[in-house]
């Protein structure tokens, strides 16, 4: 899919469809625009992704891959269009509002405390009770393949153990 190309910004995605027919989607972008002053980053984005869909943008730095992501996550307000999560407009939803989460390139993971722990915090959060946390946390654990290293801290983790505990961290809450 080629998205109509401005003189700022230019978005080329690219998705392999494993789509329900007349399913909801699990993301729909709607005429999502995003200008900064006279810069538009995103311009008329209409997207839609099905729920379980392999989807990934490709573009050259600035061409609004990550603006994108920040509107969907709710970290950026578009200057128009919606974003919808599983037919629902959460446009105007804070955050922490909004069922999804993000994995930063940096990771974000709290030092001071272990693996376990960083995996935990969004349960915690949610007060989940203790036994179920620690099933979960050692399921997500499993998944990313570091369940032995749940006691270590991220300084003593490689940058590709980092970013699979990110992953746990995001995978745990169930999105």
């Amino acid at each position: 899919m080629t998205l109509k190309p401005t003189f700022f910004s230019r978005l080329v995605a690219q998705t392999e469809r494993f789509q329900v027919a007349n399913a909801v989607p699990a993301i729909s972008l709607k005429g999502l625009t995003k200008s900064f002053g006279a810069v538009s980053a995103v311009d008329h984005l209409d997207l839609d992704i099905a729920s379980g869909e392999f989807f990934s943008m490709l573009g050259p730095s600035g061409s609004g891959k990550t603006t994108v992501l920040r509107m969907i996550a709710g970290f950026e307000l578009p200057t128009s269009g919606t974003v919808e999560l599983n037919g629902q407009n959460v446009t105007d939803l804070a955050p922490f509002d909004r069922d999804v989460n993000t994995v930063f390139q940096d990771y974000a993971l709290f030092g001071h405390m272990s693996v376990f722990e960083n995996v935990e915090y969004g349960l915690k959060v949610r007060k989940l009770p203790k036994a179920v946390r620690k099933a979960k946390v050692m399921e997500a654990l499993d998944t990313v393949r570091l369940a032995d290293l749940a006691e270590r801290r991220p300084a003593q983790l490689s940058g590709g153990q980092r970013q699979r505990i990110a992953l746990a961290r995001a995978i745990v809450v169930e999105p």
